[in-house]
């Protein structure tokens, strides 16, 4: 309501009705920082607003604070990365998009940029060579906090901010070789953003609706925060309900297929679990306190074996996914702090203790 945004239209075809089967929590205890929780009590204590758990296909678990509502949106910061790596796969599956071409290819304007000669590959992996510091969200100087400004998420206090997302994008400063390392920067999504419109010739909003919203059968219409001329702010813009953002993880799960038709392909639902050693190294040199095997097409990889990965957002935005219990797990927060790290760590032992809890039966 305070922000500009582009309404991502579910259209006027069915929702995918999902079906209801209660009860799997109701002695469900873990043990905390503070003694033992009950699945209600761990759910206030991680800052929880809405959670949907969908387990073989069934919501086993549908929980909302007192400000959240069933078919109330919520901004899920980075998870929009996950979302817009969705879109992607789509158009790599309409031949519209080869993940190892040079993405000037698709967007003239970044010719002679930093962003010469790094693929959509890269892009989706965040190893494009650009100089991007968003490693402390404590910092309102940090160039994550000042692209907020730019792109409408936060007033506009700086004047000597770029005018635009897309000329943040084309003034970057190249930094080492595009593919050599993994650093997290979300304005290397912005430009799969970029992209986007670039190959379909429409509005981020319209394409994702045309072909993944409507075509899962959302409940609700979405939104997109668009800058003052309108780019789309797909690494963190997007507001969703619970139930829609279980809905698309519930596609990934079913490897791209809906009520009988293939959305995205199912390759492309398989790629994120198609680590290589050049990921895990990258990785590796990070210290990731979570656990992570890699990140790669904008999901983060805990154990590619098994199927498990996620996409996260800061504040508490999670879409969980296991293959191997058939579950999907979507939640809604409002940290206190953007990243507070014992605080991820409670509640990712939360959702393993609830996959336990599945792969016991």
């Amino acid at each position: 309501e305070l922000a500009r945004t582009a309404c991502v239209s579910r259209g006027s075809g069915p929702v995918w009705s999902l079906p209801e089967r209660a009860g799997i929590f109701r002695n469900f205890q873990l043990d905390g920082p503070d003694g033992t929780y009950s699945m209600l009590e761990a759910l206030h204590a991680s800052y929880t607003d809405a959670i949907v758990v969908i387990h073989r296909g069934e919501i086993v678990l549908e929980w909302y604070d007192r400000l959240a509502w069933q078919d109330c949106t919520h901004l899920i910061m980075s998870v929009s990365k996950s979302f817009t790596s969705t879109l992607i796969g789509a158009l790599v599956g309409d031949l519209l998009l080869d993940l190892g071409r040079d993405i000037c290819q698709y967007v003239p304007e970044l010719r002679g940029t930093a962003w010469e000669g790094a693929t959509l590959q890269h892009l989706l992996d965040m190893s494009a060579a650009v100089q991007f510091d968003e490693d402390d969200y404590d910092n309102p100087e940090s160039d994550g906090i000042l692209i907020e400004q730019v792109s409408g998420y936060r007033p506009l206090r700086r004047d000597d901010l770029p005018p635009d997302t897309a000329a943040w994008i084309r003034s970057l400063p190249p930094q080492g070789t595009h593919g050599d390392r993994f650093q997290y920067r979300s304005i290397i999504t912005d430009v799969l953003g970029w992209v986007i419109e670039e190959v379909t010739g429409q509005r981020f909003a319209d394409a994702f609706s045309e072909r993944i919203w409507r075509r899962i059968g959302a409940e609700h219409d979405a939104d997109v925060i668009v800058d003052a001329k309108g780019f789309p702010t797909v690494e963190g813009g997007m507001c969703v309900t619970a139930r829609d953002l279980a809905r698309v993880g519930q596609l990934h799960l079913q490897r791209g297929e809906v009520r009988g038709e293939q959305v995205i392909p199912a390759a492309w639902a398989d790629h994120p679990l198609h680590g290589n050693d050049t990921l895990r190294a990258h990785m590796a040199t990070t210290g990731s306190e979570q656990g992570h095997e890699y990140y790669h097409d904008c999901w983060w990889v805990f154990d590619s074996a098994r199927g498990l990965y996620a996409g996260h957002g800061i504040n508490g935005q999670h879409l969980f996914i296991d293959r191997a219990t058939q579950t999907v797990i979507a939640q809604h927060s409002t940290t206190p702090f953007p990243l507070d790290f014992p605080l991820l760590a409670f509640g990712t032992d939360v959702v393993m203790r609830v996959l336990d809890h599945f792969a016991g039966g």
